[in-house]
């Protein structure tokens, strides 16, 4: 009896922890799919934004680096992530293992570096205004920089996965058990510690010469009284959009750092405490690594929403509105140059003005 009792209990507390999993994997796999179609339409739009413009300011390349960044996470990433949820196998063959965790591991590296990048181009724009600004051809050879240094960072990780084609999974075969811990510390220096220490320092001197710079232009104004109100006018427009740019370039980082903090203090917690031993260890990972590809979902919103808010705005209308209709965004404008040809045509048969056009001009033309 108190054996049959026991099993009973057991087996009621094995099917209780199955269905907490799928429960959770539920949760993980919708929440997934959302991030990925949301983040991949988002940074679409963020993209299409920026590439619309003819001329692209040092700070819009990396906003557009960062973007492409995202746009890859979502739309690639997470739905190999969900295929192995799903399957809870490893599907893709040998080769993919030794691709898909390092690319995606890559991808957050390139994003951090991109991170770094815009303080210390913000720093160098504001703290020393005199001196030339970066040109387009050195942000693309920095980005192209970026991007080679990030895929070469990321090799040892490729060397030491390993593809089991018996159990099909693909997992980490380190040599010694020192290994991971040597990993998981060199991840969080590169591509957390480091760049907040250069990000966090670049954005406070800036806060306080900006701070510094708009009280010195009140004493200024209050000086020179209502003379030179133009120029005061472009100097506090020139201030405003320095401001705008900053706080839009603060809020990315502090939204990456808080979205990438749990993830780190998972995996260290887990290899440099007991936290594997705690029974909700899992559920905790799982909530960090959807914040890590929730940070891909916000970034669009917050550079989209500020930097370019004029084209943001007319590419979402041309996307969401004017291409499902087939209508153009410029209708106006070629409505116009119609007008203009008309008359420019009426001008040349007729040989008078047609700036009020008599009943029969206006018969003649329309039926052209």
């Amino acid at each position: 009896m108190d054996s049959n009792k026991t099993n009973k209990t057991t087996a009621n507390l094995t099917a209780e922890a199955l269905n907490d999993i799928e429960t959770l994997t539920i949760i993980q796999v919708a929440f997934y799919t959302v991030i990925a179609i949301t983040g991949t339409a988002a940074n679409l739009v963020l993209c299409g934004a920026l590439l619309r413009r003819k001329h692209r300011s040092t700070s819009e390349y990396f906003i557009l680096n960062l973007a492409i960044t995202d746009l890859m996470t979502c739309a690639v990433g997470i739905p190999l992530d969900i295929a192995v949820i799903l399957v809870q196998q490893w599907p893709f063959g040998a080769f993919m293992c030794k691709v898909v965790y390092p690319f995606q591991t890559a991808l957050i590296a390139i994003s951090v570096a991109t991170l770094t990048c815009m303080a210390i181009e913000r720093y160098r724009a504001i703290m020393t205004p005199f001196k030339p600004m970066l040109t387009a051809r050195v942000v693309k050879i920095t980005i192209c920089a970026v991007w080679c240094l990030s895929v070469a960072l990321m090799s040892p990780y490729v060397a030491i996965l390993k593809y089991e084609h018996d159990e099909l999974s693909c997992t980490e075969a380190w040599q010694r058990d020192n290994h991971p811990r040597v990993f998981t510390m060199c991840v969080f220096l590169l591509f957390y510690s480091l760049p907040l220490c250069v990000i966090a320092p670049a954005y406070i001197c800036i806060g306080f010469r900006l701070h510094l710079d708009d009280k010195k232009m009140i004493r200024f104004d209050k000086r020179q009284g209502a003379g030179n109100r133009q120029f005061h006018k472009l100097v506090r427009q020139r201030t405003k959009t320095n401001i705008v740019i900053v706080k839009t370039f603060l809020f990315g980082a502090v939204a990456f750092a808080l979205c990438l903090l749990p993830y780190h203090v998972m995996w260290l917690w887990h290899d440099f405490g007991n936290g594997d031993q705690w029974n909700h260890f899992y559920d905790g990972l799982v909530f960090a690594n959807a914040l890590v590809y929730f940070n891909s979902l916000v970034d669009p919103f917050i550079f989209g929403g500020s930097v370019i808010r004029h084209n943001w705005r007319k590419t979402c209308a041309a996307l969401l509105l004017f291409r499902c209709l087939n209508i153009s965004v410029d209708s106006r404008r070629n409505t116009n140059r119609n007008r203009s040809l008309r008359q420019h045509r009426c001008d040349t048969l007729i040989k008078k003005p047609c700036a009020k056009p008599s009943n029969m001009d206006f018969e003649y033309n329309t039926s052209v």
